[in-house]
């Protein structure tokens, strides 16, 4: 057991000198080799700025060359699907935008409002219509007698007559 004790321990060297690393010696840097440094650095990041913007411009370039690719790769049943889809959402705006319109002159919204009511069905059309109907102001009743805007007239023809001895 005492040669196992010996062979694992590890070997020590009595005689090894640490070793001295001598000190860099260095100049001290003046003002115009901050500038041209600080010049150098401000160059390569100015190019460092334009080759990235070359490289998104490229980048760009890609994309929408992508884009058309795929685009063009379209079979005509997908691109039929497609005009489809948008003739739909065309057609069911259409059929909204007249039924609001039908809607407000059942109800007696002004036209320069018919196509702003809310609402997918006629139920919520309508009652949106009655709603912004109830929120306008109602018009000043004109009494047909005096158009001019004074007192109401309270006697009646005949009742004038009888008091003027007519």
């Amino acid at each position: 057991m005492a040669e196992e004790t010996k062979d694992k321990a590890p070997v020590m060297d009595a005689k090894a000198e640490p070793v001295v690393e001598n000190p860099v010696e260095q100049e001290p840097e003046t003002i115009e080799s901050l500038k041209a440094k600080l010049a150098e650095s401000e160059r390569k990041a100015k190019n460092k700025e334009e080759e990235a913007a070359r490289h998104f411009n490229k980048l760009q370039k890609f994309e929408a060359d992508e884009k058309k690719r795929q685009e063009a790769e379209l079979s005509e049943l997908e691109k039929a699907n497609k005009k489809a889809a948008e003739l739909e959402a065309e057609n069911k705006k259409l059929r909204t935008d007249s039924l609001k319109i039908q809607i407000a002159a059942k109800i007696g919204i002004p036209d320069a409002l018919a196509l702003r009511l809310q609402g997918e069905t006629p139920e919520q059309i309508e009652e949106d219509a009655k709603t912004i109907l109830a929120t306008l102001p109602k018009p000043a009743a004109i009494n047909p007698t005096n158009p001019a805007g004074g007192s109401p007239q309270q006697e009646s023809e005949k009742e004038r007559r009888a008091r003027l001895g007519i």
